[in-house]
């Protein structure tokens, strides 16, 4: 496939313009029925996670985490989660959970995530994907069942994820369960090995899907 550019949809800071003139249409090594546009192995990644430092908005949507192809491969594997259902990726990155969440079966899919780069990125890859997506930088009120990948390094996302638990309705959080991650009290859904494509996460191998509820949280 052709290299991936972002147009002139958004203002794009130059460095995130050579970005994207770097990335790879693959397919990841957990969920191989998806692909998605990524850094290839031709880009320096020590020299690359030092520039994303210097970045107003790093992109993460260039990388497809662990998390992410755990939730993938876990709703590709039980598409009953999300089938005929409204389903948002909160956190969205690149898309690769929203995009699952699409082939298997969800009535509609929303991609959330606070960085437009990312928005644009996960909607072309769902439509790679032949995957309906529509994006977002603010949650809907209005959802069934609520995805979220590897978002628990924001502490504040921490509390946000128990309220929206409290709800009643179903919130799948999908972690590599980091050293100074939160804990949770509830055995998960699944547990994966799994590495981040390019591999910037080490030494992460592996993320668990946990099905929270108001009683799923325990403390760090």
């Amino acid at each position: 496939m052709k290299p991936l550019v972002l147009q002139n949809e958004l203002a794009e800071p130059p460095p995130l313009r050579a970005f994207a003139q770097s990335l790879e249409y693959q397919r990841p090594p957990l969920c191989p029925e998806l692909g998605l546009w990524l850094l290839g192995d031709q880009v320096d990644l020590e020299s690359t996670c030092l520039g994303l430092g210097q970045l107003h908005a790093p992109p993460f949507w260039a990388f497809c985490w662990g998390s992410g192809q755990a939730m993938a491969r876990f709703l590709l594997d039980q598409p009953e989660w999300v089938r005929g259902r409204r389903v948002v990726d909160f956190g969205t990155g690149s898309g690769v959970a929203a995009i699952a969440a699409g082939l298997a079966g969800a009535d509609s899919v929303m991609g959330v995530d606070s960085d437009p780069e990312a928005r644009v990125a996960a909607a072309r890859n769902a439509a790679s994907n032949e995957v309906e997506l529509v994006t977002s930088g603010a949650l809907p009120e209005e959802w069934d069942v609520l995805l979220a990948c590897d978002v628990l390094y924001q502490p504040s996302q921490w509390a946000r994820l128990q309220s929206l638990a409290q709800g009643g309705r179903p919130v799948l959080v999908s972690d590599p369960e980091r050293p100074s991650s939160p804990r949770f009290e509830i055995a998960p859904q699944a547990r994966y090995a799994v590495r981040t494509l390019p591999d910037v996460d080490s030494p992460a191998k592996s993320a668990a899907v946990f099905q929270l509820s108001n009683r799923g949280f325990g403390p760090g």
